[in-house]
């Protein structure tokens, strides 16, 4: 009988754990205003505000192809979510910028998110994500 009972709350602790477990969801995003045919696009998607612009949860590189691109992230936990992309001009995998700092190739935040004198915050930037699938749009400058 406590085998039995012991396989009951096992049981029991593990549908738990399942049905608490984080659902998954999409994050489709789609970059506009890419001006030239050439190079990369990095795109970069961050889940947590101390790393924002540091360490991304996940990134991709998509050649420029053509002047809107699209690129799906799949299986990501719900949550808060700030999106960066840059168009790597010359394929050298960074953002360049100029003696002062400034950019010089273009780059976009989701919700279009603009900072003052730098990068804007990641509460300014973040979306929200949940099981179902989102869509974002961002134009790079």
């Amino acid at each position: 009988m406590n085998t039995l009972a012991s396989l009951a709350s096992l049981s029991a602790l593990s549908l738990s754990l399942v049905c608490g477990a984080a659902q998954a969801g999409e994050l489709h995003v789609e970059v506009k205003g890419l001006t030239e045919i050439k190079g990369d696009l990095m795109v970069a998607v961050f889940n947590q505000k101390g790393q924002w612009l540091k360490q991304a949860s996940v990134n991709r590189k998509l050649g420029v192809t053509q002047a809107v691109l699209s690129v799906q992230f799949d299986n990501l936990p719900e949550g808060e979510y700030a999106v960066s992309v840059f168009h790597d001009l010359n394929s050298n995998g960074k953002l360049d910028s100029n003696a002062v700092g400034m950019p010089t190739e273009p780059y976009g935040f989701s919700n279009n998110a603009a900072g003052n004198f730098g990068p804007p915050s990641f509460d300014a930037a973040k979306i929200k994500l949940d099981q179902s699938k989102t869509a974002i749009s961002i134009r790079v400058n």
